[in-house]
């Protein structure tokens, strides 16, 4: 029987999605300008760098929930863990890019006196090579999620395909943005929950799931 803490710890994605769209919407939508940039900067300093605080706590609660996951998958996959491997290696590095992609505007919002148009637009542009960083390390979270589901039934085969088809939108580079913004918390939200809903039914190590392709 899991303890209360490994019990409730699945739950941790669905406080990373809470904490990721109130950090977005204060944030708020960037300037195209550089002097519209540094005026936003200046003006909405404080709310940029609460949103962004936001975002980071719930980029750290998407890591705790994937330490949920890398447990559920071991325990299908077994002691090779190859799959588990390279979804929690791809997860942990979607992490990182995540919780820097905030990091360039705060850092502009903190020094906005120091800056001028030029360095605020350039600074607040950084956050692009963050967000590539995300949405092509993601599918290899994703396809290996995929596989180990199919092939050891760690979670069901519907969620499996729909990981395919997320990571797939990823990897098509002009509308992967949309697959970053939607799919990602869509995906957290159900992994979550699943996690949580399956918590005392462990899958049965390294045997392949009845009916499992792959």
């Amino acid at each position: 029987m899991a303890s209360n803490w490994e019990r409730w710890a699945p739950l941790s994605g669905i406080l990373a999605v809470v904490l990721w769209i109130v950090g977005f919407f204060l944030i708020g939508e960037t300037k195209d300008e550089p002097a519209e940039i540094l005026a936003q900067v200046r003006d909405d300093d404080l709310r940029i760098v609460i949103g962004s605080i936001l975002f980071f706590i719930g980029t750290g609660f998407f890591l705790w929930m994937l330490g949920s996951l890398r447990s559920r998958l071991l325990a299908g996959e077994g002691p090779v863990a190859h799959l588990t491997a390279i979804a929690y290696g791809a997860g942990v590095g979607t992490a990182v890019c995540l919780m820097l992609l905030p990091a360039p505007l705060a850092a502009a919002a903190i020094n906005k006196d120091d800056l001028d148009a030029s360095a605020a637009s350039a600074m607040v542009n950084m956050g692009d090579a963050f967000f590539l960083g995300a949405e092509y390390l993601l599918p290899w979270l994703l396809f290996a999620f995929a596989i180990a589901s199919l092939r050891y039934g760690a979670f069901p085969k519907w969620l499996a395909w729909l990981s395919v088809l997320i990571g797939i939108g990823l990897l098509t580079g002009w509308i992967g943005w949309a697959f970053l913004i939607l799919g990602l918390p869509i995906w957290t939200l159900i992994v979550s929950i699943l996690l949580y809903m399956r918590g005392d039914r462990p899958a049965a190590m390294g045997q392949p799931a009845t009916g499992a392709t792959g």
